[in-house]
């Protein structure tokens, strides 16, 4: 096409790029390459982030990636470390437990029909015939008032927990032991003005659960103390070995939350085992976790202080 004389290309063309056509048409031609970035942002943030279940799998088994756990929020580890124990507590505890409840056929089964039938009254229990018991595979209850009263050397070490109870005491022991430090007695003689049957039983069915609320709640708490009290001494034994190429080492905090998530696999592996009966020695369950709690912290504490590559 012919310019008219003295017309230059470039003030031809001026007009069009200020046209409202060519401006639609640039926008039309950066879509493409806007809409990539974003996708592209929206990609990295995916795989940089760390969610929910994210937590408990790199806590299992990614040790050098602790750091991205520490960047967590405190209620984030709060919230962490809840739901933990109470999936140790429903394993380990009320599992168990179910599940003996649905053999008996309920409480209601238990006392009418399978427990024979006693009477407790002043402070002495007689009882139609003896009863024993297995609550899961740990646990061993026996009532017989045919012993006047049971004693330290009456226990069964094949069972983690052993209720006994005889005519005139009630002994319990918790652990794998017999030693003073896990057995507690009740004489039946400090119940002298209660008296109790099956069917006194059977209309304290309500009562008994909320007891029991109270026991889970109980324990799930101690579940919790005790888990942050071995934390914690893991954490001031561990973040005295590992330094920075400064010389610098963990703050107490960081080293106690990274040993909330180095216990986490063995504590469930520990809580499965209960559950199952023990059918590993929770001694080597213990020495076997103690070296691999350490090993992941190392691991954790290296990551944190290894200096980073600009």
């Amino acid at each position: 096409m012919l310019l008219p004389a003295g017309v230059s290309v470039r003030r031809y063309l001026l007009p069009l790029r200020s046209s409202r056509h060519w401006r639609a048409a640039q926008r039309q031609r950066r879509l493409p390459r806007r809409s990539y970035t974003g996708n592209q942002e929206e990609f990295m943030s995916q795989e940089n982030q760390t969610g929910f279940f994210r937590q408990y799998f790199i806590a299992c088994f990614q040790p050098g990636k602790y750091k991205l756990l520490l960047e967590k929020k405190t209620g984030s580890h709060v919230l962490y470390l809840g739901l933990l124990l109470l999936f140790l507590l429903v394993v380990d505890t009320l599992i168990p437990f179910g599940a003996w409840t649905a053999s008996v056929g309920g409480f209601r089964n238990l006392f009418m029909n399978r427990i024979p039938e006693f009477t407790l009254d002043n402070g002495t229990l007689t009882m139609e015939s003896p009863l024993s018991f297995e609550i899961g595979s740990s646990i061993r209850v026996e009532i017989n008032s045919g012993v006047e009263k049971y004693t330290q050397e009456d226990f069964d070490e094949e069972y983690l927990q052993e209720i006994l109870v005889s005519k005139t005491n009630v002994l319990i022991r918790t652990g794998e032991t017999g030693s003073e430090l896990s057995l507690s007695e009740l004489s039946l003689s400090a119940l002298s003005g209660l008296y109790l049957d099956n069917q006194v039983l059977t209309a304290a069915i309500p009562a008994i659960m909320v007891m029991l609320l109270f026991y889970f709640i109980m324990i799930f708490i101690s579940k919790a103390v005790q888990y942050l009290i071995v934390s914690l001494v893991y954490g001031l034994i561990c973040r005295v070995g590992v330094r920075s190429p400064e010389g610098e080492t963990l703050s107490i905090k960081d080293s106690f939350l990274i040993a909330v998530y180095a216990k986490t696999l063995f504590a469930i592996i520990g809580s499965v085992n209960a559950s199952l009966g023990y059918i590993i020695s929770s001694f080597w369950v213990s020495m076997i976790s103690i070296v691999f709690v350490m090993s992941y912290m190392f691991k954790a504490e290296v990551s944190v202080l290894k200096p980073e590559v600009s």
